[in-house]
């Protein structure tokens, strides 16, 4: 069959057809991937594809003279798009835009879910979140919120995607925690981070810890995302806690899913002014914060497998791809790759895409350097 995939720049930009846009198929059962760049009218054209159930993704990077050129802003521009369960069966011809924003801030540099076990087989709430300053500006982590999606990974044969419509470029938190501060209380120099833990001790040396689990107590973690209202969290004093601005679990901690999170850190104005709502069509009574997809600054998704695809929560505009490990309690984190170094200053590669952005390890290094 022949099949073209037509890019088209978002509605804002000088031009609509995307020239040099990156455009893959992959089939869905045989995980085989095709890639074809666009013409200058923005035509990915395939031939002889086999009929079948296909993902569509498209990219392009745009450097800061096209950035200019087309936006009127000097500015490295990543753009993305993806389609899920595409089915194709015939020549034809499909349309598709892209999304994203400009690179720089404030990123996740290292997601560490996937957790440890004890000796005995109990979970420990070993989970941290490295988030870095890949500006060239000093930031500051005030009033910076970071929010788990709700949703499932897809990590059982029952599991219904989340329900929630992505076209809009909004994410659904069901849990969201502010870093405290009065506005320039938490300054992040250029190429530095901090740490925001679940339970920020020495999971190595508790007595009800893991030898090959990680230190997060005073000196590594900067936050603890402490939560008193379970009754159940235990307190590290000497770190400080993050705020809880919404929380909708009810484990006796903030444990993110140990088989794929999603997680976006943002600003807002008013926090108290963005909806809570019921997801469409489920009887859970859960309320879920929407968050426009314009306050958000990065996103980060994991699922539970390679094929657990149509469980994605992230809109592709924030996120085009996602990462997985290799099972829960697999000891395994996310490192972000760096793309290239400036006067001793890593700059973190940020195509809003965690397939592309990040890296599987076991050598799980909080604030360190693979």
């Amino acid at each position: 069959m022949n099949y073209t995939v037509k890019v088209t720049y978002p509605e804002s930009y000088a031009q609509r057809p995307a020239t040099n846009a990156s455009v893959i198929l992959t089939n869905s059962t045989t995980n085989a991937k095709v890639t074809v760049v666009t013409n200058s009218a923005g035509e990915a054209a395939f031939t002889g594809l086999l009929p079948g159930n296909y993902q569509i993704t498209a990219s392009r990077t745009l450097t800061p003279a096209e950035g200019l050129t087309l936006t009127g802003l000097e500015t490295q521009v990543f753009l993305n798009a993806s389609i899920t369960n595409q089915i194709i069966s015939a020549d034809g011809t499909l349309d598709i835009k892209l999304q994203g924003g400009k690179v720089g801030g404030l990123v996740f540099k290292q997601v560490f879910y996937n957790g440890t076990k004890t000796a005995s087989g109990n979970y420990l709430v070993d989970q941290f979140y490295e988030i870095y300053n890949n500006s060239t500006e000093v930031m500051y982590a005030d009033s910076l919120y970071i929010g788990e999606s709700g949703g499932t990974p897809g990590n059982v044969a029952t599991a219904v995607p989340f329900a929630f419509s992505k076209s809009a470029g909004n994410v659904y938190l069901q849990n969201v925690f502010m870093v405290p501060g009065t506005g320039k209380s938490h300054p992040i120099l250029p190429g530095q981070s901090f740490i925001i833990s679940n339970n920020a001790i020495n999971h190595k040396t508790d007595a009800s810890g893991n030898p090959n689990s990680i230190d997060l107590g005073s000196g590594v973690s900067d936050f603890e995302a402490y939560v008193a209202s379970t009754n159940r969290d235990v307190d590290n004093p000497a770190v400080p806690n993050m705020d809880v601005v919404y929380y909708g679990a009810s484990s006796f901690s903030w444990l993110t899913s140990v088989f794929g999170p999603s997680l976006v850190i943002f600003k807002t104005k008013n926090i108290d002014l963005l909806p809570k709502i019921l997801e469409p069509g489920s009887t859970n009574t859960r309320l879920y914060m929407e968050v426009p997809g314009a306050d958000v600054m990065d996103a980060f998704e994991a699922l539970a497998n390679a094929n657990a695809v149509n469980f994605k929560r992230i809109p592709s505009a924030l996120d085009a791809g996602f990462v997985y490990a290799s099972g829960s309690y697999a000891a395994e984190t996310f490192v972000r790759k760096v793309s290239t170094t400036v006067n001793g200053r890593r700059v973190l590669q940020d195509t809003n895409n965690s397939t592309a952005d990040f890296v599987k390890t076991t050598n799980i290094l909080p604030k360190g350097w693979q």
